[in-house]
């Protein structure tokens, strides 16, 4: 079928072609090395994440410590609060931009052949297996459970109220690829090929105007999910106050890809949102202060309140503030890989899956050394991380077959 391009007609696969072309400039063998390495450094994240929660950010994680003091607590929980308003939207957002292109190159059935693969053998295993062991750890350290680890095992298949711990992203994200792969099937089946785009040879730059617009409609649609989800207010062990924002990153991740705005973020776009994050960043205490979070943070949480309404406004700016900037220090500073950024890029998406199996133990073992939990959490953070990256390669990644997986 030919496509009329300004003057020129050109076949769909030499549009295809031409897009490709364009993309493999900044893809070095394939792969786009600042997005590997920003993965890399949103897993470590997702560890130091977990790892606060255990010594004193509020939170709900398998094995807590207590903090000793008020500042510890408050200062873990800012670190907590700064991570989850924008590190798995960030995760979504580049999850989205690989989606179009896997469908294009495989098909639709064959690009869920294989997430099932890579996606639900590991949420299975973990929710069957890894999980259950998990929470019993919970259950003896808090108190409530005194009974054999196979008693807890079969009461915990028999209740059949699974959890998936951490790899409710990958529940979600596995729900996000089948619902653009059926929208896309129905679209294709519906509209008739002449009045079906393509891909353009070079795709439409970012502007500031459809930044601000896409934050408006994340703050509004947060602001309404919390008037009946709250933060904190879980379904199906899943916080259903933040699903606006996954959600529309995922979106704008697959817009992304189709207008080739993670390799050609514009300048003049990079740089206002590089300094709007860390301006961001730096007022969420000013505003939780002035709202009156030292007092009631259930205002903030949700409801018809106008914390509620700032703070949505404030997690949507700084959620695509810190990606925009993320994502543009990375393309220009970390679009690389020696041989240590490789390992660690490996088995990153391993690291996601066994972090809980490693950090619970490890934390458990140094329970009995009496420490301020702030510095604990500093010292014993390096070696967590180190830990989880370890257990991935050499036991993970060496379960046979493992590799069609992870």
């Amino acid at each position: 079928m030919a496509i009329q391009v300004g003057t020129q007609t050109l076949e769909r696969s030499e549009i295809h072609k031409a897009a490709a072309a364009a993309r493999e400039k900044v893809v070095a063998g394939g792969r786009m090395f600042f997005v590997d390495n920003l993965r890399v450094f949103l897993t470590i994240l997702v560890v130091l994440h977990h790892l606060a929660i255990t010594y004193g950010a509020d939170g709900s994680w398998f094995y807590r410590e207590r903090p000793t003091t008020e500042l510890a607590g408050i200062l873990l929980t800012l670190f907590l609060i700064l991570n989850q308003f924008y590190f798995m939207g960030l995760f979504f957002l580049i999850s989205g931009y690989f989606v179009p292109g896997a469908v294009d190159r495989k098909g639709g059935w064959r690009f869920l052949k294989d997430r099932l693969v890579r996606l639900g053998i590991p949420l299975v295993a973990y929710t069957l297996l890894v999980s259950p062991a998990i929470e019993y750890v919970k259950g003896i350290t808090e108190g409530y459970y005194w009974g054999s680890i196979g008693q807890f095992y079969l009461g915990y298949w028999r209740s059949r109220e699974f959890s998936p711990g951490p790899l409710w992203f990958v529940e979600v994200l596995l729900v996000f690829s089948l619902a653009y792969t059926l929208g896309r099937a129905a679209w294709d089946w519906a509209v008739p090929r002449t009045r079906k785009s393509t891909i353009p040879a070079v795709g439409r730059p970012l502007t500031q105007r459809a930044i601000v617009a896409f934050i408006l409609v994340m703050a509004a649609v947060t602001f309404i999910v919390r008037l009946y989800y709250p933060t904190g207010k879980e379904w199906m062990h899943m916080e259903v106050a933040f699903f606006p924002q996954y959600i529309l990153m995922f979106a704008a991740g697959i817009l992304a890809y189709r207008s080739r705005w993670l390799p050609d973020l514009p300048a003049k776009v990079r740089r206002v949102w590089t300094v709007v994050a860390p301006l961001a960043m730096v007022t969420l205490p000013v505003i939780m202060i002035l709202g009156g979070a030292t007092e009631d943070t259930a205002p903030f949480q949700g409801g018809l309140t106008l914390q509620s309404a700032v703070t949505s406004t404030y997690e949507a700016i700084y959620t695509v503030a810190m990606a925009i900037a993320l994502l543009g220090l990375f393309r220009r500073w970390l679009d690389r890989q020696a041989g240590f950024g490789k390992f660690l890029s490996q088995n990153a998406y391993s690291v996601y899956i066994i972090h809980p199996v490693v950090i619970v133990p490890l934390a458990w073992s140094l329970a009995a050394i009496s420490l301020d939990p702030l510095l604990k959490f500093v010292l014993v953070a390096p070696l967590a991380v180190s830990l989880c990256f370890l257990a991935a390669s050499f036991l993970l990644r060496r379960i046979p077959y493992s590799e069609r997986v992870l």
